[in-house]
């Protein structure tokens, strides 16, 4: 992999998410916030090794718990679990296009809810129907997040030269990072 494109790549693309999760606020058509941060922490797991895909997933879960106010280290904990998780699917998971992002995203984002809503305690109503409207909003926001995440990681890793594309095999394309 190139190193001297990769870390810029990786910083302004955590730099857009951050930036626009912090500017979507909690709304009444969307009671959740839509954690593109993990989004993007989701997408590097996928596509880049070990070590940078480390880094992304521990920038991307400081910023989620600054910019929420929630406790130290609850979303790098469970950006960490999720490393894990998607890590072992990783062999199943062909290539990181926006279906791929919004699938994985919505369900990462809905058990990211339970593990916040653990970690933080519960805040307002506290009844079973509110929480299980939330999960339900979650996934939603986990959809959306992954779609626009994933979209703009492909773009940025595409304009700066991080992926390219490589001859057809019996009728498939394939991309692969240099």
């Amino acid at each position: 992999m190139r190193n001297d494109i990769n870390l810029p790549v990786m910083v302004l693309t955590t730099l857009i998410a951050a930036i626009l999760q912090d500017m979507i606020s909690i709304s009444a058509w969307m009671p959740v916030k839509v954690c593109f941060l993990s989004a993007v922490a989701i997408f590097y797991i996928i596509t880049r090794p070990f070590s940078k895909a480390l880094l992304v997933v521990l920038w991307a879960g400081i910023l989620t718990d600054a910019l929420g106010g929630l406790p130290v280290f609850c979303t790098v904990i469970f950006l960490l679990c999720a490393y894990g998780v998607v890590h072992a699917l990783r062999s199943m998971i062909y290539s990181a296009d926006i279906f791929t992002g919004i699938i994985l995203c919505a369900g990462l984002s809905f058990l990211q809810m339970i593990w916040t809503r653990i970690w933080a305690g519960t805040s307002g109503p506290a009844g079973i129907w509110y929480s299980f409207a939330l999960l339900g909003y979650s996934i939603l926001a986990g959809a959306i997040a992954g779609g626009v995440s994933f979209a703009i990681c492909l773009l940025t890793d595409k304009f700066s030269g991080c992926i390219k594309p490589v001859k057809e095999k019996n009728g498939l394309s394939w991309s692969k990072a240099d």
